[in-house]
């Protein structure tokens, strides 16, 4: 008989399940001291890799292993807990979610039953995704890599365990490092690739299954005096501690940097004995480590519900409230149903068929809700309206990855008709496509959209993302075409440079940089953002008036400390008033806009770098500020009187604000933003003679 000690009851990895737990409540709370509490899903990974691979190889070894036995073991401990929380999701989601929230929920729910959530989220994540915070099921994520390496991983142990059984223990090692090296390779290369999917995640479960093999082979590491134990345990607990509080969200991770908190787990897991396992094993921790399950199930929803309810930040305050009301559910659902349904009750064929049917019961109004669009028919048209508006994306703004600009019909028109403009920058610039587009055809011009996510118009410097590794050369690839395109084509007479100019500063802490085409993002001092983008910009104002082409320089558009979108779904659906009205309080909104203290770079340093640029530029270039269209009488509007939102988010206009802004761009009366030839086009269209002298 095969000893199997990762069978026996140990209070220690409770107690290990709390920490793990607590850490990633309370860096979802916002406390500054968990910055890195996000490694607790990292804990959580190494635990069931130890705890499942213990159970599969212990059972091998006595020629007991069922995979019915052990999906059914599976079904009971996830599915119940799992099922409650979506259903009583779902519940709440009907009153206060828009319909294409709800109908994302309703995918999003489907892709957690079937344990593919994370695939989901990486297949979603893109520019405009929804922030972290307005995806309720987001924290599914994690149980869809395990339950797909389950579906692997005992496949794996049965082959190693028939063909080289001797060598088991060195090949889960291979297979252990090989991921760790793709892991930390395809984190330079694809970070969401990297965060969500299993091949870069297998290596965590695979650190526990070490532990577990070992273990039956009594290999251990606790077989030295106390001294040495407890040595290895508070530098495992170290492990823990130093990420979970050091680490922040512009950590590149997971990669190395999860290495830490891994054989941090590992080390603990692995010294049973040690004093560091007896305060892990006392009873606050093992109880708190018993609902885990069902906290980190309930934690989530609720924050993310609130959020979306909100039209501000969460306050902390608040957060920590939602997250103590979690803890309490989730006391509940441990006694009232995970429990009771662990208990097999039914043979492990008959569990499998029942949860099988179960899971299509339960799946079944989750798909008809995303087949149904979100069921719009819970609230009156505006709701629809105000989604249709801020749905809306400009065709021509190309994405990561992209070196080259969008050839539609709308993005670069056909031969060289005169008279045109350029429109060049990033998202913020794309935003403003719609509206210029608009006013263009009005007044007889032709458009050119030149617009790539996060890549500011400049030719002499180009944006540093950690995020994403490459894309500060393809910026730079992307705006040297550019400059191509406009330097062959006469007919383009005036360019409009438009961009998030401050990104940079203000995602400084996430290592965003400015920086020189070819150098090193990752070395460049956060204080020479300002200094690098003055001197672009000041070039690439000189390079389009060395061309013979006017230049409009703009200002960015109002950067609100809140999410207007939200501002106005807030007034549209009953229950979500409600709520959100409590949850932020009096904030001086009104239904159409916001004080000037709501704006964030409404003194922004940025805006007199751009101003600076345009007064020592050569005649022929016109700087023009959207504050003055959108922020009339030291308010800022985010609305029309009708409810129309005139931004997607807290900084992208809408198709309706961009054409607010556009008119602004091109005023009919003014001579500055004329050429010779737009007058005359002009003239002829419309048959009337313009008085406007040329320039």
């Amino acid at each position: 008989m095969h000893n199997n000690p990762v069978r026996a009851y140990r209070p220690d990895i409770d107690g290990l399940r709390s920490v793990a737990v607590i850490s990633v409540v309370l860096f979802h709370a916002g406390l500054g001291s968990f910055s890195g509490g996000f490694v607790g899903v990292d804990i959580f990974f190494v635990i069931s890799g130890y705890l499942i691979t213990g159970h599969i190889y212990g059972d091998i070894l006595k020629s007991e292993f069922k995979f019915t036995r052990f999906y059914a073991r599976r079904a009971r401990r996830i599915l119940p807990a799992l099922f409650f929380v979506l259903v009583v999701s779902f519940l709440f989601g009907f009153f206060l979610l828009s319909p294409g929230e709800f109908r994302k929920f309703s995918q999003s729910a489907v892709a957690a039953m079937f344990g593919f959530s994370n695939v989901y989220y990486w297949l979603s994540s893109n520019y405009f995704s929804p922030a972290s915070d307005q995806l309720p099921m987001l924290m599914t994520w994690s149980l869809g890599v395990e339950e797909q390496f389950y579906m692997v991983f005992p496949w794996i142990i049965l082959f190693l365990n028939r063909y080289f059984k001797r060598a088991i223990l060195p090949a889960i090692a291979t297979l252990v490092v090989l991921s760790f090296i793709f892991s930390v390779a395809a984190l330079k290369i694809n970070p969401a690739f990297t965060f969500y999917l299993l091949p870069t995640r297998a290596w965590e479960l695979g650190i526990g299954g070490i532990l577990a093999v070992m273990e039956t082979k009594s290999l251990r590491l606790d077989r030295g005096g106390s001294a040495v134990v407890n040595a290895i345990a508070l530098i495992g607990a170290a492990l823990i501690v130093v990420p979970i509080c050091v680490y922040t969200e512009s950590t590149p991770f997971p990669g190395a940097s999860a290495l830490l908190p891994v054989l941090g787990s590992a080390l603990l897991i692995a010294t049973p004995g040690s004093i560091v396992a007896f305060a892990l094993g006392s009873r606050p921790f093992v109880f708190v480590g018993l609902v885990s399950y069902s906290w980190y199930l309930w934690h989530w929803p609720l924050l993310s519900f609130a959020s979306v309810a909100s039209v501000w930040p969460l306050q902390q305050s608040m957060a920590l409230l939602i997250v103590a009301i979690s803890f309490v559910l989730a006391v509940l659902t441990y006694y009232l149903v995970e429990k009771p349904f662990r208990r097999p009750g039914v043979s492990d064929g008959r569990t499998l068929w029942r949860y099988a049917t179960a899971l299509a019961v339960f799946a079944l109004p989750f798909a008809l809700t995303a087949l149904l669009a979100g069921i719009p028919q819970r609230f009156g048209p505006q709701v629809v309206k105000i989604e249709e508006i801020a749905g809306d994306r400009e065709a021509c703004l190309v994405s990561y990855g992209a070196t080259s600009p969008a050839t539609g019909g709308d993005c670069q028109v056909s031969g060289k008709a005169e008279p045109a403009i350029a429109l060049i920058g990033d998202s913020h610039a794309a935003a403003l496509a719609p509206g210029l587009r608009a006013v263009a055809q009005e007044r007889g011009y032709q458009l050119y959209v030149f617009t790539k996510t996060s890549c500011p118009p400049l030719t002499d410097a180009t944006r540093y993302m950690p995020n994403h590794p490459r894309h500060d050369a393809e910026c730079s690839t992307y705006n040297a075409k550019v400059m191509d395109l406009l330097r062959e084509n006469d007919a383009i007479k005036k360019v409009i440079l438009a961009g998030y100019w401050s990104a940079p500063m203000r995602e400084a802490d996430a290592g965003s940089r400015y920086v020189r085409p070819g150098a090193n993002g990752a070395e460049q001092a956060e204080n020479q953002n300002g200094p690098t983008l003055e001197s672009a910009l000041a070039s690439q104002v000189a390079q389009l008036r060395a061309l013979d082409k006017d230049v409009v320089l703009l200002q960015d558009v109002p950067l609100f400390n809140f999410n207007p979108v939200r501002a106005v779904l807030q007034r549209a659906i009953p229950f979500r008033s409600t709520f959100g009205g409590w949850l932020d309080g009096d904030r001086d909104l009104t239904p159409y806009d916001a004080p000037m203290k709501a704006v964030a770079n409404f003194k922004d340093p940025v805006r007199d770098i751009v101003t600076r640029v345009a007064e020592k530029s050569p005649p022929g270039v016109v700087l023009v500020d959207p504050f003055n269209a959108l922020c009339p009488q030291a308010r800022c509007s985010f609305s029309t009187v009708d409810g129309a939102p005139l931004f997607i988010d807290n900084q992208h206009l809408s198709t309706v604000g961009s054409e607010v802004a556009a008119r602004a761009v091109l005023p009919a009366d003014d001579e500055k933003m004329r050429t010779t030839s737009f007058s005359d086009k002009q003239s002829q269209l419309t048959g009337k003679t313009i008085d406007t002298p040329v320039r």
